[in-house]
């Protein structure tokens, strides 16, 4: 009987638990990912999916494969299609002063992604950070041997121009190679590569940012990589949609493929060591000791210095904390010196 009675306040204990907790604990295995083995989760959080490397609510799981593709950003490959899709876009000098793109795409493939541009090596260092399918039509001499020696899964316009990669006749060469969907898919298929992972995710906060006096206003952000106006970059801020667009020459950059603006949530401007290494005026750069930088996002910008964290450039705060991403999408701005940026 008195083993009974106890039963009986155990349970109603737990029922009142039940009926007055506003929080649920869920369990996760330690790992690397999750350095705690507990985790306190609302109700209303079990059941929202965030795209691993935009932080954008999502509908359901995705394990597809990051695919990372070299863009032309020469002004007569302008507007460029797709880069609305992508999650990260790091933007890098090329040979000259003329700067190439590296899209990442993860939660959302377009259908149709270009102008497609030849690699160079620190472009597949940054692609594989993210285990991405390499996409790119040409390389220097480095990049193809990075590429033969299977350091990463790759589809070279080289290659396969015709067939996985289309020439659109309304452009000339080289600025009118693109890779559709369908011939990612294709070349996927034909090479036996993997085409779903569980992606590692980037660290986003899911909070309204609050600013201290730390972070400076940045309404908008100038970078010279010329003497060329059409090289050079600027990102202005609107206060409507809380997003930075992108201007060159003039013109705010659009998606070719549906004629929107790019809408930019977070800009990293990275300094690194730039160095020419050849008569081609191609360049070496350092993407792995880390530097100086600043962290621009909701019209306002602060101080970093950034890291290479297992492939990725990471921001940190000058105490050495890191710095979570607002979800949305991501530019990486690499420059020989910081002085070439003005952000007012």
């Amino acid at each position: 009987m008195h083993k009974k009675f106890l039963s009986i306040i155990v349970i109603s204990m737990l029922l009142v638990g039940c009926k007055h907790g506003e929080k649920s604990v869920k369990t996760i295995k330690n790992d690397d990912k999750n350095p705690s083995n507990e985790h306190v989760i609302d109700k209303g959080e079990i059941d929202t999916i965030y795209a691993p490397l935009s932080g954008l609510p999502i509908s359901q799981t995705s394990e597809q494969r990051p695919v990372a593709v070299m863009v032309n950003n020469y002004y007569l490959a302008r507007p460029q299609s797709g880069l609305s899709n992508a999650d990260v876009i790091y933007e890098i000098l090329a040979e000259g002063d003329i700067t190439r793109f590296l899209a990442i795409f993860q939660s959302n493939i377009p259908e149709k992604i270009g102008p497609v541009r030849s690699a160079r090596d620190y472009y597949i260092n940054l692609a594989n950070g993210y285990h991405a399918l390499f996409i790119c039509h040409g390389n220097s001499p480095k990049a193809k041997q990075m590429m033969d020696s299977g350091m990463i899964d790759s589809l070279n316009g080289l290659i396969y121009d015709g067939t996985l990669f289309k020439r659109d006749k309304t452009r000339k060469a080289p600025h009118n190679s693109y890779i559709l969907k369908e011939g990612i898919e294709k070349g996927v298929a034909q090479r036996h590569y993997s085409y779903s992972e569980q992606v590692t995710p980037l660290d986003f906060t899911q909070k309204d940012l609050v600013f201290d006096s730390s972070w400076k206003n940045a309404g908008e952000v100038f970078i010279k990589y010329s003497h060329d106006a059409r090289n050079n970059v600027t990102y202005k801020y609107s206060n409507s949609t809380k997003q930075f667009l992108r201007v060159q020459n003039g013109i705010v950059a659009k998606d070719a493929l549906n004629g929107k603006e790019l809408q930019i949530k977070n800009i990293l401007v990275v300094e690194a060591t730039h160095k020419i290494i050849d008569s081609y005026g191609r360049r070496s750069i350092d993407l792995e000791h880390g530097g100086k930088g600043y962290y621009i996002v909701d019209g306002k910008y602060m101080n970093i210095q950034w890291k290479n964290v297992d492939g990725r450039i990471i921001p940190f705060t000058l105490d050495g904390t890191e710095i979570k991403l607002s979800p949305g999408q991501t530019w990486i701005n690499f420059v020989p010196f910081l002085k070439d940026v003005t952000i007012k």
